[in-house]
């Protein structure tokens, strides 16, 4: 049993919000030809999440699109290399994403290229920001900042929502036993410049920082806050490594957890502070039991606004897909994707709540901690290889797009 406030109580608190709160609606260009369609399809999508809609006349508001595998880095966490012995990684043709544009982009706010290799690697991805620049779509772009030359940052900061560099650690030896490959002081260089530019051309684009916590890495994070500050940084944020083998377990955050406990209050108070946004997912010691009855049930929103594109055209309604497509958007229109027999049956099940045997089952996206200071908690189980007594709810379930057995 979750607690007693429903999910009818969080609907009516979170209405007018919620959506406000996930989707960037609000930073689009309203003199691009292309907003009073991204008007009515983010009201559409809303309506239809609201009034439990599950055949919709909405498109979705993001996408994030594979459109490359590959990166430049080797990473000590990353599954990318080790998986390059049993899959040939796979790049995204220009063509192909030229039938996504059509299909979608008139009425898409956001767009997030590659989750899991480098963005910058594409070969076309200066056509990705003319097309976003083209249709008014914001971008949302994760990279390891290596290959951020000020001729990308001027392709990107015109249509540029956010940018995420990873950034792990403060000492230089800690950031390169990382990030294989890379050099902190490049990247550095490189995050200063794109501040400067950005300053310079009065964007609204933002800049964050995003750590990959370790047991040997944590301790950096509040010089890593500080040097945020003082360069002019908007967000830091920072997550357990997500382990895919004992070896990592071995690096784990959860093997120095309580003092680790009190690194991140003390970050906690340095971003207040200094008025700078901060993520750090929120820890769930709790056992099952104790930490369902600090739940709030909540219906997922990704099948009514969001989807992942992956290379080849197939679209999924999040991350954690299990290989089943809503169908493949190269080859079909976007609507009936998007309002698939198995799209329609997804949002039927979140609507009823009947997710036994659906990949929504015991995931976090469908439910809220009462308890937080931060609004993403987690549980070691979702972060480790070998994984000890389970909890209910899978908070981190939605990062299992690293498989890329396709």
């Amino acid at each position: 049993m979750v607690n007693s406030l429903t999910y009818e109580s969080f609907k009516m608190k979170n209405e007018i919000d919620v959506f406000k709160r996930y989707y960037a609606f609000d930073r689009l260009d309203k003199s691009n030809a292309y907003y009073e369609s991204k008007k009515a399809n983010y009201l559409l999508a809303k309506e239809a999440y609201f009034s439990d809609t599950t055949k919709i006349n909405a498109m979705p508001l993001r996408a994030t699109m594979q459109t490359t595998d590959y990166c430049n880095l080797n990473c000590i966490m990353c599954q990318i290399h080790s998986q390059r012995e049993k899959h040939s990684l796979k790049q995204m043709d220009v063509h192909n994403f030229d039938k996504i544009v059509e299909k979608i982009f008139p009425t898409l706010i956001e767009a997030h290229p590659t989750n899991i290799g480098e963005p910058l690697l594409s070969p076309w991805f200066d056509h990705l920001c003319e097309k976003c620049n083209e249709y008014g779509v914001l971008l949302d772009i994760t990279s390891n900042g290596t290959l951020l030359t000020k001729e990308k940052i001027a392709a990107i900061l015109p249509c540029l929502l956010d940018i995420k560099i990873s950034f792990d650690g403060m000492k230089t030896e800690t950031f390169e036993r990382i990030r294989k490959g890379a050099k902190q002081e490049s990247v550095i260089k490189n995050i200063k410049n794109f501040i400067k530019m950005r300053n310079d051309r009065s964007s609204t684009a933002t800049i964050t920082l995003q750590m990959t916590l370790f047991n040997f890495n944590y301790r950096e994070f509040p010089d890593i806050i500080r040097f945020a500050h003082e360069i002019g940084v908007d967000r830091v944020k920072a997550y357990p490594v997500f382990s895919y083998s004992k070896e990592i377990d071995n690096l784990s955050i959860f093997n120095d957890f309580d003092a680790f406990l009190e690194v991140r209050e003390e970050c906690l108070k340095l971003a207040e502070k200094f008025n700078l946004k901060i993520g750090i997912a929120e820890p769930c010691s709790d056992t099952p039991a104790e930490a369902v009855k600090k739940l709030i049930q909540q219906k997922c929103r990704l099948p009514w606004a969001e989807c992942f594109i992956d290379y080849n055209g197939s679209v999924y309604p999040c991350h954690t897909h299990n290989h089943i497509a809503l169908g493949n958007i190269f080859s079909q229109t976007a609507n009936d994707v998007w309002n698939s027999p198995y799209a329609v049956s997804l949002r039927e099940k979140l609507i009823s709540n009947n997710l036994n045997g659906c990949i929504c089952h015991n995931c976090g996206n469908n439910y809220i901690r009462t308890d937080l200071k931060q609004p993403v908690p987690y549980n070691k189980n979702d972060y480790l290889f070998q994984k000890d007594e389970d909890h209910n709810i899978h908070w981190g379930k939605r990062c299992k797009q690293f498989l890329l057995d396709r």
